[in-house]
């Protein structure tokens, strides 16, 4: 019997045995709340977990038979289209390595909760990931792994010199220089990631010496302070080279943490 908001707190909403209460009842609540020991599947995860704190009703198209057997087993609920565009992201100051990924939408009124998904391209399988909670109208991106067909190289360059009236001021030019190559039988499109220096300091300043551009925060990723961000359009077998750097300019008097020549 379910307690009513009559009841006192401890009781109030909670499920309690009624005057025909079965004696095997207990061991049937055993049993059925045993499942929820079980292991879960590959890239499962519990919808409290994944999720957080809201509510959300899926409606089957038609009644199902699931066998009580102590296994999981996979029921078709409903479809739910989902955009996809394929995207290649790259931090090459962290790892020269290009990553492919698929950026999800969702422009309908139901929730995709985190889970497996099986990526398919025709009708060859290539693998199985991690698939991140969508509400409606989220977008998100799902990583699928290394790209090698895409190839990104970097170099950079540090000059240290003086300015001012009295070269009371000291300048850190850094120079980045990025290499990008498309091996791929298709066009791409390549999100080179960039970080820049944020200060707090008032006389410390950080001048950018290129036309990568700040991305904003109602993307399908959330980015660090003083990130930065080149996207570029390689054709099939294309290439292409990015030149960019930074200006920091601190009192003679005083040095960066950890010292100025720093790649």
């Amino acid at each position: 019997v379910l307690s009513g908001a009559d009841e006192p707190g401890d009781r109030r909403g909670r499920l309690f045995p009624g005057p025909s209460y079965d004696p095997r009842a207990d061991e049937f609540r055993r049993r059925a709340e045993a499942v929820a020991a079980l292991p879960l599947p590959g890239h499962a995860v519990r919808p409290r977990a994944s999720a957080g704190s809201f509510d959300h009703r899926y409606d089957a198209g038609a009644r199902a038979d699931i066998p009580s057997d102590g296994v999981w087993h996979t029921v078709t609920v409903a479809e739910i289209p989902v955009g996809l565009r394929t995207e290649y992201v790259c931090v090459p100051s962290v790892e020269q390595t290009v990553y492919a990924t698929v950026v999800l939408s969702n422009a309908t009124d139901q929730a995709l909760l985190a889970g497996p998904v099986e990526v398919m391209s025709g009708d060859d399988f290539l693998t199985t990931a991690a698939l991140p909670t969508l509400a409606p109208g989220g977008v998100r991106r799902m990583g699928l792994g290394p790209a090698e067909g895409v190839r990104v190289t970097r170099r950079t360059q540090l000059h240290e010199s003086t300015a001012g009236l009295r070269n009371n001021t000291t300048v850190l030019a850094h120079r980045v220089h990025v290499e990008l190559a498309n091996r791929l039988d298709h066009a791409v499109t390549v999100e080179v990631h960039e970080q820049v220096p944020v200060t707090s300091e008032p006389d410390v300043r950080v001048d950018e010496q290129a036309d990568w551009t700040a991305p904003g925060q109602d993307g399908p990723d959330r980015y660090a302070p003083g990130t930065r961000v080149w996207r570029v359009d390689l054709p099939a077998g294309g290439g292409t080279a990015l030149d960019g750097g930074y200006d920091i300019r601190v009192p003679a008097a005083k040095a960066l943490a950890g010292g100025n020549r720093r790649s």
